[in-house]
């Protein structure tokens, strides 16, 4: 006991008196520190990129491989609308039971619209 007792008095004894560092000590670690921080960047703004027409509209439609699947139905629907080929209409007046191509009136009269007095 006689050593925990010399102990805890040696403890007193060190916290009754409080070490303060020198000015000298404060100022070289204060340097130190300062010499350690990074150094101010001047940001840059960063270039624009610009993307080309084509680019922007495969972006709507989600990417080049959207943009081909959109035309090739596209050039699909025209090629069926304005050629027509003897097969498809064949195949339609055999499904429907009628003559499809004469059916379809293509432009219609102005009278459907007209309001009947």
């Amino acid at each position: 006991m006689e050593k925990q007792d010399a102990l805890d008095d040696l403890f007193a004894q060190a916290r009754s008196r409080p070490v303060e560092p020198s000015d000298a000590l404060m100022a070289r670690v204060l340097a130190d520190a300062l010499a350690e921080q990074p150094k101010a960047v001047v940001a840059r703004a960063a270039p624009v990129a610009r993307g080309s027409w084509l680019g922007g509209l495969a972006s709507v439609f989600g990417g080049f491989g959207g943009l081909a699947g959109v035309g090739g139905a596209a050039v699909a629907g025209l090629v069926l609308g304005f050629v027509q080929p003897a097969t498809v209409t064949d195949f339609a007046d055999a499904v429907l039971g009628t003559d499809v191509v004469a059916s379809v009136t293509l432009i219609p009269s102005a009278d459907a619209l007209l309001v009947g007095e």
